[in-house]
């Protein structure tokens, strides 16, 4: 029996959301029930968005990677909590999902009002979980108290979506592959 279904995880290597979109549309007409925008232009690289972020934080500071001489992700940079700073105090700055969410919704509706997207198609938006993030940029130490208020941060910048957006037009993913990775001893 042939597929009658696909997914896309959320990254697509094209330059911006409308030719995401389009590309999408033309190349896979039927079996598409959710469509991303691509996580284009400063998202284009997953979780390396939000290393950006951790850096504008006040209260923390960039941290050398834990071990220089590991293979792969052991040598991305990290943060640390400066010195004399409580976990409490963190305020996270805007994470950036929802604004370029916000942003690509409206060249989505444009273009499923001009049919280009079919009917029925929703608009799909992809989160990674706290837990990925701060695995990926907060030194092991400072892990568990920046996580919550982390996900704090990552939640409000998905509840400006799920309350901008019309809910019957809006599919949410977690991504998971750290937390996998985890389970299966790959980090």
């Amino acid at each position: 029996m042939p597929p009658t279904a696909v997914h896309f995880n959320g990254g697509v290597n094209l330059a911006d959301a409308e030719t995401v979109f389009r590309e999408i549309s033309a190349r896979v007409p039927l079996g598409v029930r959710r469509i991303p925008d691509g996580e284009t232009g400063d998202r284009a690289n997953w979780i390396f968005f939000q290393l950006q972020k951790f850096w504008q934080t006040t209260g923390l500071e960039q941290a050398a990677p834990q071990d220089l001489d590991a293979p792969g992700y052991e040598q991305m940079p990290k943060v640390r909590l400066a010195g004399g700073v409580a976990p409490e105090s963190i305020a996270w700055p805007n994470l950036g999902y929802a604004d370029a969410y916000l942003a690509s919704f409206q060249i989505y509706r444009r273009l499923q009002d001009e049919r280009v997207i079919a009917p029925g198609i929703r608009f799909q938006v992809e989160y990674p979980t706290p837990l990925a993030s701060i695995n990926a940029w907060v030194v092991d130490e400072d892990q568990d108290a920046l996580e919550a208020s982390y996900e704090q941060a990552l939640l409000a910048d998905l509840d400006r979506v799920v309350t901008q957006l019309p809910h019957e037009r809006l599919a949410v993913q977690w991504d998971v592959a750290v937390e996998f990775g985890i389970l299966e001893g790959g980090f």
